[in-house]
């Protein structure tokens, strides 16, 4: 949870995305040994651009973003992170829509 809490704080201090897109940590998963995370993210856009945009952008500043990380946290090893779209929060909206849909 604290990886999750600080990487958002980074993502929504220092890093620059395309106009109107918000991009949103949902989840951190680390491995057993905890050296490494993978950090699940979210991006509400208009435009479907967006998403490779914004995943261009995360892997560009990978480095900084981990510096940050490395500075902020105080638990040791810090986990190497990567960044993924998180796929299950999109079957999520996806279910949610249908039903919806159903639903009138």
């Amino acid at each position: 949870m604290l990886i999750k809490e600080v990487a958002s704080g980074i993502l929504l201090r220092s890093i620059q995305f395309p106009e109107k897109a918000l991009v949103t940590v949902t989840r951190v998963v680390t491995s057993p040994d905890i050296h490494y995370a993978n950090v699940f993210v979210t991006v509400f856009s208009q435009k479907t651009s967006d998403l490779g945009e914004v995943m261009k952008i995360l892997k560009h500043n990978i480095a900084a973003i981990q510096r940050e990380l490395n500075r902020s946290l105080r638990m040791r090893p810090v986990p190497r992170i990567q960044f993924l779209i998180d796929e299950e929060e999109t079957r999520r909206e996806r279910i949610e829509k249908l039903i919806s849909e159903t639903a009138e």
